[in-house]
């Protein structure tokens, strides 16, 4: 398993996004780490989204993608929405309810939350997956 990415964001990450709108961070490949400004949701302004995704299809997750096709889950984005919110909901049931899915497509395991914490719990257990699956 390669070594996890140290988790460094930006002290002014609220600087960059009020001037970029959105920070991404590719140390995590093959997750890409997004923080956005500027959201609503459900009506709500949201300050920052902290948002990770990744493309399941990627010779990355061929590994992974055999463990869980063992499973009897599609190791397709949808798949991998679900793989993660189970682990969650065991391991993490504290930030369960903060995941959000919404933009989870068949190529494309798309997931966010609301802060810095949950995405960095959110962010180890999908690199987990991934590489330790």
């Amino acid at each position: 398993m390669p070594d996890t990415p140290i988790w460094e964001i930006p002290k002014n990450i609220e600087e960059i996004i009020a001037d970029e709108e959105m920070w991404e961070d590719d140390r995590w490949h093959p997750i890409l780490l997004t923080i956005i400004g500027g959201t609503t949701y459900k009506g709500r302004e949201i300050p920052l989204s902290w948002q990770i995704e990744f493309e399941p299809s990627n010779d990355e997750f061929e590994a992974a993608n055999l463990k869980i096709s063992a499973l009897g889950i599609e190791p397709d984005g949808y798949g991998w929405a679900n793989v993660i919110s189970s682990v969650i909901a065991k391991y993490h049931p504290e930030i369960f309810e903060e995941l959000q899915f919404g933009d989870t497509e068949e190529s494309a395991c798309v997931v966010w939350v609301e802060s810095e914490s949950s995405c960095k719990t959110l962010t180890q257990v999908a690199w987990n997956l991934i590489h330790a699956f």
